[in-house]
């Protein structure tokens, strides 16, 4: 356990900058992303403040990327994340409209069952001794019929103003609200994980889960709470896209899994846990949310963007194993070759 200790302390302290490697070249990339779309994109740029304006339209993806990162670093999976975020939705639009609740205690209540989702996924996956992968395939299924029921023929709409505000509002007509939401979440989130006792236990049971167990460790609790985490973040981001179109939908959610995960991964986060920074995945979520609102204003269509979504699934989780020398089959072929001559070959991955 001691070896996991210091492994966890190297990786939080071992570089002087705020931003590590792959960090810096997300950074880098974002750089290059931004300025390349606004020279050969017309409209793309039309001042600071429109430029702001654009993240209103991806950072639901990057909330929800701050809760699935727990999850995934404790080496596990939340697949539930789009139905818990519409089912989130309904309720806040249920108690609203049909039991005439104020908004935002409505809006808490949406947020506190996304906890309660969470909880239940956590419970499955620990108490019945289930993959995470298919409890919460499982679980988001269950939770999509449930968010379709309660919605029937005509879901609620037409929110108050001030709650609008949240998606579409803006501080001094520059800066949205979503903005502001996001950044204090990442601040939180950053701080949990890097400086937190809970965040070294998320680690260590991501990097070695028999040895946190050995070592007294709770884990069943720790990862219990990495999915309460991931459902109040996935339901506070249907929150947010009810405030953002002034409507609800069961499948309203259905869009953030896939570009989550790649979020999380691209943004430094291993896929086998136990590695990454809420640094690297707020670096992601911009570099992919812009990415995607460039392609759009572009003229691509939404099914081009979802296709390049998924390649840089693929291209992050490939070079993240090569990098960190847990790949496999060719992977490990290809780091065998690298180091033929010198230097200690890493060992496929359990």
């Amino acid at each position: 356990m001691k070896e996991v200790e210091n492994t966890v302390t190297a990786r939080r302290t071992g570089s002087r900058f705020p931003l590590d490697g792959w960090e810096r070249s997300l950074l880098a990339l974002l750089v290059v992303e931004i300025a390349g779309f606004c020279i050969g994109i017309p409209g793309f740029y039309d001042g600071i403040g429109s430029l702001l304006g654009l993240t209103q339209n991806f950072l639901p993806f990057g909330i929800v990327a701050l809760g699935l990162s727990v999850v995934i670093l404790t080496g596990g999976i939340d697949l539930s994340v789009g139905s818990m975020a519409g089912l989130g939705a309904i309720v806040m639009a249920e108690f609203w409209q049909g039991l005439h609740l104020s908004i935002w205690l409505s809006a808490l209540l949406g947020v506190g069952t996304g906890a309660v989702l969470g909880w239940i996924n956590g419970m499955i996956i620990t108490r019945l001794n289930t993959e995470p992968l298919i409890a919460t395939l499982a679980t988001s299924f269950i939770y999509g019929s449930v968010g379709t029921a309660l919605a029937g023929e005509n879901p609620p709409a037409g929110f108050p103003d001030s709650f609008n505000a949240l998606g579409q509002g803006e501080v001094g007509g520059l800066i949205p609200y979503q903005l502001i939401l996001f950044v204090v979440l990442a601040i939180f989130f950053s701080l949990l994980m890097s400086r937190s006792a809970y965040g070294r236990k998320v680690v260590m049971i991501g990097y070695n889960g028999e040895a946190a167990r050995y070592s007294g460790m709770r884990v069943p609790r720790v990862i219990c709470s990495a999915y309460v985490i991931s459902g109040t973040m996935a339901a506070l981001a249907g929150i947010v896209l009810a405030s953002y179109y002034s409507a609800v939908r069961p499948d309203m959610g259905d869009i953030l899994l896939l570009t989550t995960i790649t979020m999380v991964v691209l943004g430094g986060v291993s896929i086998f846990g136990g590695e990454g920074r809420i640094a690297g995945v707020v670096m992601a979520v911009l570099l992919l949310g812009v990415l995607r609102q460039g392609m759009l204003i572009a003229g691509f269509s939404d099914m081009v963007t979802t296709m390049v979504t998924g390649a840089i699934l693929l291209t992050a989780i490939a070079i993240r194993n090569l990098v960190s020398g847990r790949g496999t089959g060719f992977a490990l072929l290809f780091l065998r070759l690298r180091r033929l001559g010198g230097g200690k070959v890493p060992e496929a991955a359990e």
